[in-house]
């Protein structure tokens, strides 16, 4: 395991579940820090998660970022659930299972934290922060109904309400953003 792990609680829970899953440690690094796994990645990934599992074939090598920042640690098991969460990720890896997430926390591999853990689904559901929201940029309003609908992009769209496809009567026209 990579010795750079720099909390304390982390590589602690780390250490416990790498035992208990039987996982190898030579050719595992894991870092808290997202800038440090996206230049062993060699891509970025989203701030918005809390945890990251990621298998480097050409140099063998699993990687894991428990991303602090996103994850509650004001609730009790949060942390664990993460760290576990990601460690088993790993372990079905090396047993060939590929498979990802159907439904965040609502997947068999949450139910396997829960078994794991003791944790509760519940738990499991709430250890990350919500993540933040940008504001909208653009503002649109559907001349027929009125409707306003927020966008992040400019573009050109026709009101869902008014037409189920897309449809040149109802297109949006930009409003103020207020």
């Amino acid at each position: 395991m990579d010795d750079r792990l720099d909390h304390a609680e982390t590589r602690e829970l780390l250490q416990r579940y790498i035992i208990l899953l039987d996982l190898p440690t030579d050719r595992l690094r894991a870092t808290t820090d997202r800038s440090v796994f996206e230049g062993w990645l060699g891509r970025r990934v989203r701030s918005s998660i809390g945890g990251a599992h990621a298998y480097v074939p050409h140099r063998s090598e699993h990687l894991i970022l428990i991303n602090l920042s996103r994850i509650d640690l004001a609730r009790p098991r949060a942390l664990e659930v993460v760290v576990a969460e990601e460690l088993i990720h790993m372990r079905d890896r090396l047993d060939g299972d590929l498979r990802r997430h159907a439904k965040h926390g609502h997947d068999r591999i949450a139910h396997r934290v829960a078994a794991l853990t003791g944790a509760s689904l519940d738990e499991i559901r709430s250890a990350l922060l919500p993540a933040p929201r940008r504001p909208a940029r653009y503002l649109y309003r559907c001349p027929a109904c009125g409707m306003a609908i927020p966008r992040q992009k400019q573009g050109t769209w026709s009101c869902g309400r008014c037409a189920p496809r897309f449809d040149r009567r109802f297109l949006l026209q930009p409003a103020a953003v207020s």
